[in-house]
């Protein structure tokens, strides 16, 4: 509740620096690799955080940002993604849907 603090930075301040996974800091990665897998089809931070909350084992929490956050910087990339190359790629409707 404090001013100024939205509900990704709080998920980020909770699990970083105080070690207490409560959500997922839905960030441009988390978005995109979101709806492009299929994880949800929401387009609103709170509501794919809320998809992926149903989804996410609580005791994933702590290391979802940081995949999200991985795999969109280097697999996932926003212009040129590596489908080919992507360990994730038979799970993704993307791809599956590229390759048809």
């Amino acid at each position: 509740t404090l001013a100024g603090i939205g509900r990704k930075s709080a998920n980020v301040i909770m699990l970083e620096a105080f070690h207490k996974p409560v959500g997922i800091a839905v960030d441009t990665h988390a978005k995109r690799i979101s709806n492009l897998i299929g994880l949800s089809k929401n387009k609103e931070p709170e509501k794919i955080e809320q998809d992926l909350l149903k989804i996410v084992p609580n005791n994933e929490l702590e290391y979802i940002n940081h995949l999200f956050m991985w795999h969109g910087r280097n697999t996932c990339i926003a212009r040129n993604p590596k489908c080919e190359n992507c360990s994730i790629n038979k799970y993704c409707n993307f791809y599956m849907n590229k390759t048809k």
